[in-house]
């Protein structure tokens, strides 16, 4: 279950694209079942959820890139460092009312974590979710680590139906936000 790109052996992973869907039907689902106002993120929101989605990412990447970490799952993929700084995160912006913000902020990184993690459980491969609990657990080496991230994610290709899936619900994220984008300019202003 590996693709192979540029010769080097690479596990199928959750891309930028996958990451922000997974994140924003993940809040609208949960704005839907907890009854949050608003239902679907817009303006300042939607942008904190582009950025607590792809946040792990953001900061292993490249620090494992430049030598400084492990690997790109390890220092803000462990839930030893993300919990803590989460919660912490999450009490200081609900004291200055901005409750919705940091749940947001809170269930796109969470959803981060569980698309990294999701089939590594499905296939049972435990050893690999380590990174899970860096660093007490330590960090894999893995192949990809030593391509730079941006160049991962332009050599993609778009022929992995593991790619396909991420790019599909994308799109499903995309409709749905589009359709909220409508609905909320047709409502009356009252």
């Amino acid at each position: 279950m590996s693709e192979f790109m540029g010769g080097t052996r690479l596990h199928r992973r959750v891309y930028p694209l996958g990451h922000l869907a997974l994140g924003y039907l993940s809040v609208v689902a949960l704005a839907r079942v907890r009854d949050w106002k608003p239902r679907f993120p817009h303006g300042l929101t939607l942008a904190l959820l582009a950025i607590g989605t792809q946040l792990p990412d953001l900061i292993d990447k490249p620090l494992a890139y430049a030598g400084v970490l492990p690997n790109g799952r390890s220092l803000a993929h462990s839930l030893l460092i993300v919990v803590p700084v989460v919660f912490l995160g999450v009490r200081y912006l609900a004291r200055r009312g901005y409750q919705y913000e940091a749940r947001v902020l809170a269930v796109t990184i969470g959803s981060h974590i569980v698309g990294d993690s999701y089939l590594l459980v499905l296939r049972q491969e435990w050893r690999e979710l380590g990174f899970l609990l860096w660093p007490v657990v330590p960090g894999l080496q893995y192949p990809s680590d030593d391509i730079a991230p941006w160049i991962r994610i332009l050599n993609a290709g778009f022929d992995s139906p593991h790619l396909q899936f991420q790019y599909l619900l994308f799109a499903g994220a995309a409709a749905i936000w589009l359709v909220s984008v409508y609905r909320r300019r047709r409502r009356p202003v009252t």
